[in-house]
């Protein structure tokens, strides 16, 4: 198949917020909170991430394959995932690499080239989910189609291909459903592709405004996608399970728009809807009521294509508005409560946030490209130049290291070791640390696993990093896996409040975290 060419205040708030965790625990199975899995580094696509990034520009290594152009990169608990581009897509053999870095020590673990067809793209990686790095080889404007491809995580050998083509580009974003499936929109239309082999579970057609960044985001049984109607734009709404489309928002004026929806932790919908024509350019807040979207507000926006928005974990919306600069935007009202600095060098907008409300941002520019980080009310902190930084993040992984990607061997990850309560050192070496029921009433069952005979403690500690309860003195553990109960309490009975508490266990020089939502 071939194609056509409530109010926040501005203060600082807790760097842990109930929102920010609510979405944590509702990723994909085989995905960790953290993990940046896809463009925008969850399914709703808005760059908020519970880890905590780096407190300066330190280098934790650098270096990679050599690229021409900077690609998104994804991560798990263990590695990096990008493609590296040595070649345009008809200079064969071996044009361009999928490849698997560590996230600790920036070591290669493997390289794979992708099946090549006659007229084939540039490949790219769509995201990491369950133990599978999707990746293609189509797009350039929706004209060329091909495979999805799913790579082992492990070693980078093919799992599968699907058995249709697809036409999603690079620029387009990927996303997951629940369960990991992968959900592929382009410019006219959406694949919903079985993870365990690649089967196709149901396509929809759609109407795109332009034939890239397409892509769509999801929240609850939702998949939002902005689609071209007569007189503008309008947000739709389709079915995850079924891909029925269901209705669309009220219509945006306008002529053209390269952005994607993205969606806050308590379902609001946001959209960039811009073209370089301030009569009609809006960022665009709606609520979707589960039959109908109601508008709540819209601001001036800033034409950009690519460019993406972000969300603290306060629920403040991050927007890039006249200047250009960087405004945080009451959720509630869209009015401005903090702004950057005027940027220099703008070309599109990509974000990072952590769990602390630190802001990272890429200016997505070629040889102005550059790195910036402020504090949650805009306050810069630190930035870097990164010629060419295009699509190629940042990206915040699940331990706080933040990937960003350049050309030529240019690929960075910062990092700064802290180990302070509630965020631990996180290690592989237990398996299985979770919380179920989660989130629960009254109470917990905490389960771990060792992989040998440890001494080891287990205690909760509150949003704050105060411990409120030891489940278990330091003792001595036997190998395998172990259950204890949490009854929501405190180490004298009293029952704690509703809220994100974190579960550590301690053994040896390592510890693991889990958080469980305990709801009255």
């Amino acid at each position: 198949m071939q194609r056509r060419p409530s109010r926040f205040e501005s203060q600082v708030l807790p760097p842990i917020t109930l929102c920010s965790l609510l979405w944590a625990f509702g990723t994909a199975p085989g995905a960790r909170a953290d993990d940046w899995t896809n463009s925008g580094g969850n399914s709703g696509r808005n760059g908020l991430s519970t880890a905590a990034g780096p407190s300066a520009p330190t280098l934790r290594w650098s270096g990679s394959r050599s690229s021409l152009i900077s690609w998104l990169p994804v991560t798990d608990a263990t590695s990096v995932y990008t493609v590296r581009q040595p070649k345009w897509p008809d200079q064969q053999p071996n044009d361009a690499y999928v490849v698997a870095q560590d996230l600790a020590t920036g070591t290669e673990q493997w390289a794979t080239v992708l099946p090549y067809q006659a007229g084939d793209w540039i490949p790219w990686v769509g995201g990491v989910n369950g133990g599978r790095v999707y990746a293609s080889r189509s797009g350039n404007g929706a004209s060329i189609s091909a495979r999805l491809v799913a790579l082992d995580a492990a070693n980078g050998s093919i799992l599968w291909q699907t058995a249709i083509l697809q036409d999603m580009g690079s620029y387009d974003g990927m996303v997951f459903a629940p369960d990991g499936d992968p959900i592929v929109a382009s410019f006219e239309d959406i694949w919903r592709f079985n993870a365990e082999d690649g089967a196709l579970v149901w396509h929809a057609a759609r109407v795109g405004s332009v034939s890239g960044t397409c892509g769509g985001a999801i929240f609850g049984n939702a998949l939002y996608v902005a689609d071209a109607v007569p007189g503008g734009h309008a947000l739709v709404r389709y079915d995850l399970t079924t891909g029925t489309r269901l209705y669309q928002s009220p219509t945006m004026p306008g002529f053209t728009i390269q952005n994607t929806p993205m969606v806050g932790p308590d379902g609001t919908v946001y959209l960039n809807r811009a073209q370089n024509n301030a009569a009609v350019d809006f960022y665009y807040a709606f609520t979707d009521t589960g039959s109908q979207f109601v508008q709540k507000w819209q601001v001036g926006g800033m034409a950009g294509a690519n460019a993406e928005l972000g969300i603290g974990p306060d629920g403040s919306v991050y927007a890039i508005t006249s200047g250009p600069r960087i405004s945080r935007l009451d959720p509630d009202d869209g009015s401005v409560l903090n702004q950057s600095a005027v940027l220099a060098g703008f070309s599109s907008a990509r974000f990072a946030i952590d769990r602390n409300g630190r802001v990272f941002f890429s200016n997505g520019a070629f040889a102005s490209g550059r790195l910036y980080s402020y504090e949650a009310d805009l306050t810069p902190r630190w930035n870097v130049a990164v010629p060419n930084i295009n699509i190629g993040g940042p990206t915040l992984a699940a331990d706080g290291t933040l990937i960003v990607c350049g050309t030529g061997t240019d690929l960075r990850a910062f990092f700064t070791p802290t180990v302070d309560a509630p965020e631990l050192a996180l290690s592989v070496a237990a398996a299985g640390l979770r919380a179920v029921p989660n989130p629960f009433a009254r109470e917990t069952a905490i389960h771990f696993v060792l992989p040998g005979e440890e001494r080891a403690s287990i205690e909760v500690f509150d949003a704050q990093g105060a411990r409120v309860r030891r489940l278990s003195d330091s003792r001595d553990f036997s190998a395998g896996e172990h259950l204890l109960t949490w009854d929501g309490a405190s180490d004298d009975g009293r029952p704690l409040a509703s809220g994100v508490y974190y579960v550590v266990l301690r053994a040896g020089r390592w510890s693991e975290t889990t958080r469980a939502l305990l709801v009255r």
